[in-house]
């Protein structure tokens, strides 16, 4: 499986804005091969899922640009449950994506995107 199995929808904020809470299946692809004993979620994975769910809660964002300010600030590893936040600016054509455990930050960055937004 690509994505979270447990994926639910959390309260959201202002307009442009969602969150999603993650439970981590030990099981997912991600995790697969990095690293053998001691899997851990790879930072494309986390960026992948942050444009996947912007795109589920915000519809096409556009053609990709780059990133900015992409941190990975802590590990993530199976069976954790991460709350995904984003906050789409469509003038800047930017996504802002946080990935948090609890009090914990795990990643986070600035996704451009040109085009549908």
């Amino acid at each position: 499986m690509r994505f979270p199995a447990s994926a639910r929808v959390a309260p959201a904020g202002p307009e442009g804005s969602a969150a999603f809470a993650l439970e981590l299946d030990p099981e997912l692809l991600g995790f697969q091969g990095h690293f053998p004993g001691n899997p851990i979620l790879p930072g494309v994975v986390q960026v992948d899922w942050a444009i996947h769910f912007a795109e589920a809660a915000f519809g096409p964002l556009g053609a990709f640009r780059g990133l900015e300010h992409l941190k990975f600030t802590d590990i993530v590893r199976p069976g954790q449950a991460l709350t995904l936040t984003l906050a789409l600016d469509p003038a800047r054509e930017s996504l802002r994506f946080a990935f948090q455990d609890g009090d914990t930050r795990k990643a986070c960055g600035i996704i451009h995107f040109q085009g549908n937004t």
